[in-house]
């Protein structure tokens, strides 16, 4: 009975995921559709960057490595939660200040090719969207707790206020007016993060572990021992930080390469993310606190049964996901965004781009799940060592791949190209601290003969029927296009 309630969990994360990423869809098409792949996209993209990238060290990154498997030792969790929650609140509302009155600096280090004037129509929109980050920490301690309790519908589902929010704005703005459109959007991103907020503290309202919390303040019994906590904290810190700089060298690398290169890489990953969190972020998300429990527990061959099925299941899902995205790149760029702003040599070059990130789908995928066992035997610091060595490894790859195309418009092809290239050195990494040993006890032949009979099988299959499938996304587009006239 417990075997089926990790798949069922799997299931349901996954459906919130892709009830996420599909309202996800819709809010990039509305982006696509107002603001284009140029000046005021690259804007407000960047706007969005600063807080994500705290947000990756503040929320789902560090924090989130570390918080769950230290409550899980905490004797005291009430006091734990309290003294974790007033501590990161603090630092993140002082970040948000100070980010708000010193916009136009930050605005620069994230975006250091972007000329004065842009950095001054940026400004003030990045001192918007970075509130985001206050009630996004939130959210993420709210859900951690929902994660240990084995509800994770809500969290995965969440994240579809963003998105939600963002589209609803584009039905009060003109495709005339984009600067308009970006204060428009930049104010939804902080009322979602609001939203989800509420949603959590209903959805926990009634918990064990909110009462607890509210009787170690009545009691006032916070005392608890944080040392290991913050140890913990700070390793996972060191490598969501070179993940983030990794993805701010990206932007900064893109700023000073034509315009429109930001927001052909955003739209382009936008794609690529969809498999990456619906199949490899929803299992890892329910398999984290179950591979903990049987650590804890010294249940080693029961974590790595389940690491067999997780790796058999992950790998076959995003082979697939890969070969389809690959062939019908072209088709679906142009499906989901051209249109509007977004013209038919856009849609060229995000293809390129997104069959470039594709290539690294499997690798970035795997990792998620390998990296998992190093995060619930606290070796964070190990973790944070690979995240740097691929860090260096995607700026060397980014720099050399950008200074052999000649081609201006393709040049932003590099930094896909550079990222998938470091996904393979991240699996390796992640793999052989995870033992290769334990690798081949889980690896099991048969399964992966069958497999690539199928794959093969799937995509000659795949390239036969191409053309049926592209005048299926033809009529569906038409089909929509009559539902919701003018915006589409």
């Amino acid at each position: 009975m417990r075997k089926n309630i990790v798949f069922k969990n799997f299931i349901i994360n996954a459906l919130g995921i892709l009830f996420s990423r599909i309202m996800g869809v819709l809010r990039d098409i509305v982006l696509a559709l107002y603001l284009g792949a140029g000046i005021y996209s690259d804007i407000f993209f960047v706007a969005l960057k600063m807080p994500a990238f705290f947000r990756r060290i503040f929320a789902e990154g560090a924090f989130g490595q570390a918080f769950l498997p230290s409550f899980l030792k905490a004797s005291k969790k009430g006091a734990f939660c309290i003294n974790v929650l007033l501590q990161f609140s603090v630092i993140v509302f002082l970040t948000c200040i100070l980010v708000s009155f010193f916009a136009e600096f930050f605005t620069k280090i994230f975006a250091f090719g972007f000329n004065k004037e842009t950095i001054i129509l940026a400004a003030p929109l990045v001192s918007i969207n970075f509130w985001y980050l206050f009630f996004i920490f939130l959210v993420t301690f709210l859900g951690s707790l929902l994660n240990y309790k084995q509800n994770f519908f809500i969290t995965s589902f969440s994240a579809s206020f963003f998105n939600l929010f963002v589209v609803i704005a584009g039905f009060f703005v003109s495709q005339n007016e984009p600067l308009e459109a970006l204060y428009y959007f930049s104010y939804a991103t902080v009322l979602s993060g609001l939203t989800q907020l509420i949603w959590h503290i209903f959805a926990l309202k009634n918990t064990r572990i909110l009462k607890s919390m509210y009787l170690s303040i009545k009691l006032k019994k916070t005392k608890t021992n944080l040392d290991k906590f913050h140890s913990t904290f700070t390793h996972g810190l060191l490598g969501s930080s070179a993940n983030q700089i990794s993805s701010l060298l990206d932007t900064t690398i893109a700023s000073f390469l034509m315009a429109g290169s930001i927001s052909y890489l955003y739209y382009s990953n936008r794609v690529f993310q969809l498999p990456l969190a619906l199949f490899a972020i929803a299992l890892s998300q329910v398999s984290f606190p179950k591979i903990l429990r049987h650590l804890k527990a010294n249940e080693e061959q029961k974590a790595l049964a389940f690491m067999q099925k997780a790796f058999e299941y992950l790998s076959v899902l995003l082979i697939l996901a890969s070969i389809v995205g690959i062939i019908l790149a072209k088709e679906i760029v142009e499906f989901l965004f051209q249109r509007g702003n977004f013209n038919q040599e856009d849609t060229k070059i995000t293809a390129f781009l997104l069959q470039a990130y594709l290539l690294g789908l499997l690798p970035f995928g795997l990792q998620k799940l390998f990296s998992l066992w190093l995060y619930a035997k606290f070796k964070q610091k190990i973790a944070a060592i690979i995240a740097f060595k691929t860090l260096f490894i995607s700026a060397f790859f980014s720099i050399v791949i950008i200074l052999l195309i000649k081609e201006e418009a393709y040049k932003s092809l590099g930094i896909a190209l550079a990222s998938s290239i470091s996904a393979f050195y991240l699996l390796y990494a992640n793999i052989k601290e995870f033992g290769f040993k334990n690798l081949w006890s889980i690896f099991r032949v048969k399964f992966w003969l069958i497999s690539i009979v199928f794959l093969s099988l799937f995509a000659l299959g795949l390239f036969e029927i191409k053309d049926i499938l592209i005048q299926f996304l033809i009529e569906i587009y038409h089909f929509l296009k009559v539902c919701f006239n003018g915006f589409f």
